[in-house]
């Protein structure tokens, strides 16, 4: 028997349905309703070369299956400097705590350090994710209480090192 093959990939737009789908297993745990509409601007905007002013946004399969998904962009950071930041990254509810996040995190770290060298890396996410990025080294900067709506509040963190 074979192990399964984990691939991660530059988005399609093909991709756009699964994505989709998984951003909804995430909903209401990890994302709120209202960005729901929000994810789906993006990824039609990724869809027009002619808007899209991220280039760097990926997808993880297993076994040919989505799993995750995930990328990067640039970012007036904290103080005015400028940073790299995530964007929209996920890991489908039924692949959660099995090391793919880790993978999808890993992958966009190399990455950024390819296409940004020396940049700052930065990140907001909520209460629910943020001791996940502290393991890899990203401190909290700042904590705001229902930053993305009601009980989903705010971390604004940089990468350290």
């Amino acid at each position: 028997m074979s192990q399964p093959q984990v691939t991660i990939r530059k988005y399609e737009a093909s991709d756009r349905n699964a994505c989709m789908e998984m951003f909804l297993t995430n909903v209401p745990k990890y994302f709120t309703e209202e960005e729901v509409n929000e994810f789906d601007r993006f990824l039609a905007k990724l869809e027009d070369p002619e808007v899209s002013d991220n280039p760097f946004y990926y997808v993880m399969e297993l076994d040919n299956r989505m799993i995750g998904c995930g990328g990067f962009g640039e970012k007036d950071g904290i103080d005015g400097i400028p940073s790299i930041t995530f964007v929209w990254g996920m890991v489908h509810r039924d692949y959660h705590k099995k090391g793919f996040g880790e993978e999808l995190l890993r992958f966009r770290l190399a990455e950024i350090k390819i296409q940004f060298p020396n940049w700052r890396v930065i990140l907001d996410t909520t209460q629910f994710s943020y001791t996940f990025f502290e393991k890899y080294g990203f401190k909290t900067l700042k904590i705001t209480e229902n930053g993305y709506g009601e009980g989903m509040h705010r971390y604004d963190m940089v990468l350290e090192g």
